[in-house]
């Protein structure tokens, strides 16, 4: 079974699961049949099902998971065929609530705490899981932040993802957006090359023609004009990675730090028949100008020390 899809990945789990309907209860199968319900799901589906050997794959996969008596001694399999995909952010979550998984962390000195002028703003977005009521409770936390700082003489926004290991990046597109600016800010490509835009209209993030978290009174910045500096780190994942690209080509924009962890995607929920749900990587990212961001992301000023890279984005924003 199919799910809708979820864009980008929780750092252990989905972001968001949408709404669909569901069987009430799941056939028994066997560790064989559940392992080629997996792969037919990765062959049809994955980002890079077209440059896949997958009768390589497949006959690699069985054979981790020929000795399994039962469908959690095939976790090796699932293991190895989730390494083999080569994307780290696809995974499984088991019928028991079992994430298995193939990726390494991101990590990154912790920032240093730093004084903020007085006429600059600053915006840390931190990494956020949740969906429904809290989603929307954190982008009109962040829409309350911005407004209390917007001021006329406002120099410029330092917008801080440094440390944000990813999440749900709706929520943070709608409540970064009266900075973001409104409009497409992206894309996501899947393995067919349909592309579906996103970014932030009237208090919403949005995806394809729809929104999707949104705020009750929206705010609207003094100057639509103002410096934007981005802050990240090797510790900028998935979902706060896609909340970098938004800002990629926005006017008056500039990012500051080392490269990001590179683990920028879309990923779709498919339903195995044991109950395991697949999340499967299904899509990558186009920046506003249509340029695939695949893997890490390469700031416009790299800059490596953690001390300088907040010194060096408000150096910008003050030229």
């Amino acid at each position: 079974m199919k799910r809708p899809t979820v864009i980008v990945l929780l750092a252990s789990l989905a972001l968001f699961r949408c709404s669909s309907s569901q069987e009430p209860f799941f056939k028994i199968t066997t560790p064989e049949e559940y392992l080629n319900e997996m792969l037919d799901y990765m062959e049809a589906n994955h980002i890079d099902r077209k440059s896949i050997d997958w009768p390589a794959f497949r006959q690699a996969v069985q054979q981790k998971g020929a000795g399994a008596e039962t469908i959690s001694g095939a976790d090796g399999a699932v293991l190895l065929a989730l390494e083999l995909l080569n994307d780290q952010t696809s995974f499984l979550v088991t019928s028991q609530g079992k994430v298995l998984a193939f990726s390494t962390p991101c990590t990154d000195a912790a920032p240093p705490e730093v004084t903020v002028p007085a006429d600059v703003g600053y915006i840390k977005i931190p990494a956020f899981g949740n969906s429904g009521v809290n989603a929307a409770v954190f982008a009109e936390k962040m829409h309350g932040d911005i407004r209390a700082q917007d001021k006329a003489g406002l120099k410029g926004w330092l917008v801080d993802l440094r440390g944000n290991t990813g999440g749900n990046m709706w929520p943070m597109v709608a409540g970064i957006g009266p900075i973001l600016g409104e409009g497409t800010a992206g894309y996501f490509i899947d393995s067919n090359d349909v592309k579906n835009a996103f970014g932030y209209q009237d208090g919403a993030s949005f995806y394809g023609e729809k929104p999707v978290v949104g705020v009750s009174f929206p705010y609207t910045l003094l100057s639509a004009d103002s410096k934007v500096a981005i802050l990240v780190d090797h510790a900028t994942t998935n979902a706060a990675e896609a909340v970098a690209i938004a800002f990629i080509g926005k006017a008056n924009a500039r990012s500051f730090g080392p490269t990001t962890c590179g683990r920028a995607g879309g990923n779709q929920a498919f339903t195995l028949s044991d109950g395991s749900i697949l999340y499967l990587t299904v899509s990558f990212l186009k920046d506003r100008a249509e340029t695939a961001q695949r893997g890490e992301l390469t700031p416009d000023e790299i800059v490596t020390d953690p001390i300088l890279v907040f010194d060096k984005a408000v150096e910008w924003i003050n030229q």
